[in-house]
């Protein structure tokens, strides 16, 4: 039997280009695999850093689709529907190592209602008054503790020692949001207490609910969710009125550590 010695592709770590209008936000992303394709037909799932063997020799085109922990799960990886693939045609040498570094971009129909990255000069999000309290505060911090060294972060402070009180930030009201299409909420966080994220549906007669959709577990270190919420939308029914919220209560944490950047709303149009 003939035996095929293999050419390899190297998986690079990815990075995401955003437009310089800054109608996408900051370019923040973690993707830590890829699907691979040769010539369209997969080649399976890989971590970055992974070296890929390839039965095959000369053209051809090898593409990189960025795979998300689906809803935050690491057993479930997606590929992210908001980003287009990248793809490169290789001259593929056997038992040679060619390099693919991605550069991921958001789709061209990418819709972005909501944009917090806390480089204005106000916040895109406000204080839900029937629960906040004196020393309960959000504000923006660019120390060490942000996600970038120099740029803007929202750090929570949790001061007001009021017992089983909470924070909660929601939005302006979006309307008739779209329904049965690719609807995607990103954060980057890092905290020492649950972070929940939600949304209030009102209907054309003024009724409201509230929905949790998630709850962020304390992470020492900056994270990123990438949450679905196409299902969510469709369920509340056409014709509503919607605010995302994010909350945070210390519970018995002494100490809380809450920082949170690049809170995007994105869906396809």
């Amino acid at each position: 039997m003939e035996v095929i010695v293999p050419s390899y592709i190297f998986l690079n770590s990815s990075i995401l280009s955003t437009k310089y209008d800054n109608s996408q936000g900051d370019p923040s992303s973690r993707i830590e695999d890829y699907y691979v394709f040769q010539n369209g037909e997969v080649r399976g799932l890989f971590n970055i850093n992974a070296r890929v063997p390839i039965q095959a020799t000369g053209k051809n085109k090898i593409r990189v689709s960025p795979a998300i922990k689906y809803n935050g799960m690491a057993e479930q990886r997606i590929i992210y529907p908001m980003f287009n693939h990248y793809e490169l045609e290789f001259d593929l040498v056997q038992n040679k190592v060619d390099t693919i570094k991605p550069i991921f971009t958001y789709v061209d129909n990418a819709v972005f209602p909501l944009i917090e990255d806390y480089e204005g000069s106000g916040l895109a999000m406000e204080y839900n008054m029937a629960t906040k309290q004196i020393g309960d505060t959000l504000v923006r911090d660019n120390g060490p503790g942000a996600i970038s060294p120099g740029k803007f972060s929202g750090r929570v402070d949790l001061k007001s020692g009021i017992q089983n009180s909470f924070l909660e930030m929601y939005s302006k009201v979006f309307n008739n949001w779209p329904r049965f299409t690719p609807f995607y909420l990103e954060l980057d966080y890092k905290c020492n207490i649950p972070i929940v994220i939600g949304m209030y549906a009102t209907s054309s007669s003024g009724d409201v609910t509230k929905t949790p959709l998630y709850v962020l577990n304390p992470k020492e270190d900056w994270n990123k969710l990438y949450l679905d919420i196409e299902s969510d939308i469709n369920r509340a029914g056409a014709g509503m009125q919607y605010r995302i919220f994010i909350s945070f209560a210390k519970g018995s944490e002494q100490n809380p550590m809450v920082w949170i950047d690049n809170l995007k709303v994105i869906y396809l149009d």
